[in-house]
C-alpha cells in the first residue's frame, strides 16, 4: 500500500513548481468554506493568533489575508508552516511580493517556518485562536497527532478548520495503475478522512466541540490531456515513487489507459475534472 504519508518534504520540490496554480484552481471553493465556517464559530475580527498548518504554497494564508486582512486585529499574529522547503519557498516569495506592493499588508507579520504538522515545535500551548489545515493531516503518518497538536496550540474557544478529499476523477485516473499491475499499491486516503461522516468522527474524537463536516464540489481545470497526464504521472510525488520501478512499456500502457478514460470522462481540451472535497470545523472547549 502506498500511503500518501510515505512522501517526504523534498519529494514535493518538482510538484511545487505547478502546485501553486493548481491549488488556486481546485481549492478556491473548499478554502472559502473552511474560512466561512471558522469565521462563524469565532470571527477573524476577534482573532489573536492564526496558524496555517501544512500551508503548501500558501493558498489558505493568502485567502485569509485577501478576504479578512482588513478586519484582522493589528495585534493578531499570523504564521504558516510546512514540512517541504520547496513549498515554504513559494510562501516566502508570495510574502515578499505582497510586502513590496504594500508594506502595511498583514503579510508583513506572517511568520513562515519549516515544521511538521505532527510536531509544531516552537508554537506555544494555547497560543492560537485559529488553526487552518488544508488537505494535510490525512497525508501524514499520524492524522491523530496532527489533531492533538492543533488542540494543544489552540486557546480555549479556539477553532480548527481542516479539509480532505472524498473522491475525484483525477484520483480515479491515478488508480488505473491496477489495470497494469493488479497488485500495485494505490495512494489511499485513510478511511476516516474520505467521508463527511468519517471526518466528523475524527475531529469530534480528538475532543473538539460544535463539530461540523460538509462536502464541497470542486473542479480541476487542465489545458490538454497530455499536460494533465504529465502532472499526474510525472509530478505527483506518490505516483513518481510508485512508477519509478515500472518499465517504460508499463508506464506507456498506463498513460494510454488514462488517456482513454479521459476521452470518455472529459473529451474537451481545455477541460475540467470534478471531485468532492471535505471540510470540517470544531471548537476547543
Amino acid at each position: 500500500m502506498v500511503k500518501l504519508s510515505d512522501t517526504k518534504g523534498g519529494d514535493w520540490e518538482e510538484m511545487a513548481k505547478v502546485y501553486k496554480q493548481l491549488t488556486v484552481e481546485i481549492s478556491s471553493r473548499p478554502i472559502g468554506a473552511m474560512l466561512d465556517k471558522a469565521n462563524a464559530l469565532l470571527p477573524f475580527s476577534e482573532a489573536t493568533g492564526i496558524h496555517d498548518n501544512g500551508c503548501g504554497p500558501g493558498p489558505v494564508i493568502s485567502r485569509i489575508v485577501a478576504d479578512y486582512g482588513s478586519v484582522l486585529p493589528k495585534n493578531c499574529d499570523l504564521s504558516a508552516s510546512d514540512f517541504s522547503e520547496a513549498m515554504i519557498a513559494q510562501v516566502r516569495e508570495t510574502k515578499n511580493e505582497e510586502i513590496d506592493k504594500n508594506p502595511e499588508s498583514p503579510w508583513a507579520r506572517v511568520d513562515v517556518s519549516l515544521l511538521d504538522a505532527m510536531d509544531l515545535q516552537g508554537i506555544s500551548d494555547e497560543s492560537k485562536s485559529h488553526v487552518l489545515a488544508g488537505w494535510v493531516y490525512f497525508m501524514t503518518p499520524s492524522p491523530q497527532k496532527c489533531l492533538e497538536e492543533s488542540m494543544r496550540v489552540l486557546k480555549s474557544g479556539g477553532v480548527l478548520s481542516c479539509s480532505s478529499w472524498q473522491d475525484s476523477e483525477w484520483l480515479q485516473l491515478m488508480n488505473l495503475v491496477r489495470e497494469v499491475q493488479p497488485e500495485a499499491p494505490v495512494p489511499e486516503i485513510p478511511e476516516g478522512w474520505r467521508s463527511a461522516k468519517g471526518l466528523f468522527a475524527e475531529v469530534e474524537g480528538a475532543g473538539f466541540q460544535q463539530v461540523e463536516a460538509v462536502e464541497v464540489d470542486v473542479e480541476m481545470a487542465f489545458e490538454t490531456h497530455e499536460a494533465l497526464l504529465d502532472l499526474l504521472t510525472a509530478k505527483m510525488p506518490h505516483m513518481v515513487k510508485l512508477l519509478s520501478s515500472w518499465s517504460e512499456d508499463e508506464v506507456k500502457r498506463l498513460r494510454s489507459l488514462m488517456s482513454e478514460r479521459l476521452e470518455k470522462v472529459c473529451p474537451e481540451e481545455p477541460g475540467k475534472l470534478s471531485g468532492v472535497a471535505l471540510v470540517a470545523v470544531g471548537r476547543k472547549a
